[in-house]
């Protein structure tokens, strides 16, 4: 019986696996709500660890890239999404190091301006809003808004 429970949450893991890369804390998580044992999840994660099929910081990684490349976010954001998934802190410090927010906030920025009404003021407090939603911090806002409104 153990057996074949480990054996279905291995191959349970690899098709979420196959779908979308997951943190660690993610898979064990998902295969705790499917009732497996805490023995078969250790053998599943040992298994997958060996495999080298689950990698936080690779995980950290695309995940970063992804949110990039459709909603560009701010390293607050980014950090708290992270820390919600189960990446570790350090393994966060690290991605996060090799991030280059001011060009992702001024991509925000851009992409927010032409649906933005009114005087430069007014546009301007409401984009600064929504940087400040979007997880950027007030240093790197302030340097885009001046780019942006400066010409």
């Amino acid at each position: 019986m153990t057996e074949n429970s480990d054996k279905k949450a291995f191959e349970l893991a690899i098709r979420y696996l196959g779908n979308r890369e997951h943190s660690r804390k993610e898979i064990i998580t998902k295969l705790e709500r499917r009732q497996f044992s805490p023995e078969a999840i250790a053998k599943t994660l040992e298994r997958l660890d060996e495999l080298g099929l689950l990698d936080d910081r690779s995980f950290a990684l695309n995940y970063i890239g992804s949110k990039s490349r459709k909603k560009p976010s701010g390293r607050y954001k980014l950090r708290h999404e992270l820390l919600r998934k189960g990446v570790s802190e350090e393994v966060i410090e690290e991605v996060l190091s090799e991030y280059d927010s001011s060009s992702h906030c001024l991509d925000a920025a851009l992409k927010k301006l032409p649906f933005l009404k009114g005087d430069d003021r007014y546009r301007r407090r409401r984009l600064h809003a929504f940087l400040m939603n979007r997880g950027f911090d007030s240093q790197t806002i302030r340097q885009t808004l001046d780019q942006i409104f400066r010409s």
